[in-house]
């Protein structure tokens, strides 16, 4: 699909699942190290935020920038890192460093995006598992349920991507109707897990291990 039948509509729609994402991860980074989990959500948004510029570019004015396009993967799966460590208070920083260093100078030296894909997608997939398991520490089972939702999803977007029509309009729209409801599913779990623990009477949650 070229940037001549990608529609505009659409790719002003791309932006919903990114933004939804990115305000779900702000809100759980207020139950760990609450800046350094801040700056991942942010970079695992601008990673998205990015891609769904590039989409606008091409989609409303022919202009491609791939540059936009490639910063996907490598800013959501820093993020992913920063964010992961932020959530585990007892963790140290050297090991989450080391892997991410590890799997950039892995891309670099392969000249393929698919570690840092691998890794991005490991990584939010992880936040959803212990936003769940925080969750669950507060018995707020009514949050486990969107969390679970999210990754399913999420997990039926690879079928698609992978599907040969995947360029067509039609498998275009389910693809990014999927994301959204995805992403939705997420930021209403994190809310329901915040919630939990700002009505609780003890003010931190309990140190995962």
């Amino acid at each position: 699909m070229t940037g001549h039948d990608y529609p505009v509509v659409l790719a002003v729609e791309d932006f919903v699942p990114t933004l939804l994402a990115m305000y779900g991860f702000w809100l759980l980074a207020s139950l760990g190290r609450v800046t350094p989990g801040r700056v991942g959500a942010v970079l695992i948004g601008a990673g998205g935020i990015a891609k769904s510029v590039w989409k606008l570019l091409v989609a409303g004015f022919d202009v491609d920038l791939p540059w936009l396009e490639g910063a996907l993967f490598p800013l959501m799966s820093a993020g992913a890192v920063l964010l992961i460590w932020a959530l585990l208070p007892t963790a140290p920083w050297w090991p989450f460093a080391a892997v991410y260093t590890a799997v950039a100078g892995g891309a670099l030296l392969a000249g393929s995006m698919k570690p840092v894909f691998i890794l991005a997608t490991a990584g939010v997939t992880t936040i959803s598992v212990i936003g769940a398991v925080y969750a669950g520490r507060r018995r707020a089972r009514l949050a486990i349920a969107p969390y679970t939702l999210g990754i399913v999803l999420v997990t039926a977007l690879v079928p698609l991507r992978n599907h040969p029509d995947h360029e067509t309009l039609r498998l275009q729209w389910i693809e990014q109707g999927t994301n959204t409801a995805a992403q939705l599913a997420f930021l209403a779990a994190a809310w329901l897990t915040v919630r939990a623990y700002r009505s609780s009477p003890s003010p931190f949650p309990e140190v995962l291990v």
